[in-house]
């Protein structure tokens, strides 16, 4: 390789990894497009089942219990009731069977017991879905009910980088809005979804560029 090549490839490559870790909208508001998705996603918060010989697991389909939970109808039985809304609509398939079952994460043995399914259909897929967020040591996926699509309008503005903790760190400010709700949704507040918001967000810069920091 020739002295004048060897050159103009180590200053493409310079100027390529400079680009990456600059401070631009351009590059905040790609870095924002995961965070901001799930916004308006909302944990389903029931007492999940895993079934004998069936592979388990933290997403849909959802696998729990008709009966009243131990703990009483709070939010437990608030996200089942909330669920067989969805069925009554179209959103989500409610299939109820018996199997060998038991709590997820217990060590009982299985037993056999009356249960219920929920799946979202073709038509609610786009509103249930598993969303990562961070427990005690780790990010998880938990099933989640989405009333909209998250989206951001624009990066308002982010402040000069200070070093914090060991991290190269900017407070980085944005509009969002929610898009493309789910049907059942008023449109009252269909409405109030649509209007812009303001949040302001933690980026790290990291080897391969500016990036939210986890919450």
């Amino acid at each position: 390789m020739s002295a004048a090549v060897l050159l103009f490839a180590t200053a493409t490559g310079l100027s390529g990894c400079g680009q990456s870790k600059a401070l631009s909208k351009e590059a905040f508001a790609a870095a924002l497009d995961p965070v901001v998705r799930d916004v308006f996603c909302h944990p389903i918060d029931v007492m999940r089942y895993e079934v004998e010989g069936e592979p388990g697991g933290s997403g849909f389909p959802i696998v729990t219990s008709p009966r009243a939970p131990m703990a009483g109808p709070g939010s437990d039985g608030k996200a089942v009731a909330m669920l067989d809304g969805l069925a009554s609509v179209g959103l989500v398939t409610r299939t109820t069977f018996e199997k060998p079952a038991r709590w997820s994460g217990s060590t009982n043995p299985f037993v056999r017991q009356p249960l219920i399914s929920y799946a979202p259909t073709p038509k609610g897929a786009p509103y249930l879905h598993a969303v990562e967020r961070k427990a005690t040591n780790a990010m998880v996926s938990v099933p989640s009910l989405c009333l909209a699509k998250g989206e951001v309008v624009d990066v308002v503005r982010w402040t000069e980088p200070t070093d914090f903790a060991g991290h190269r760190v900017s407070q980085v400010t944005y509009t969002y809005r929610g898009v493309d709700p789910i049907p059942v949704m008023p449109p009252g507040e269909q409405a109030q979804m649509a209007e812009q918001k303001e949040a302001t967000t933690a980026f790290e810069l990291q080897s391969d560029g500016w990036r939210p920091m986890p919450r």
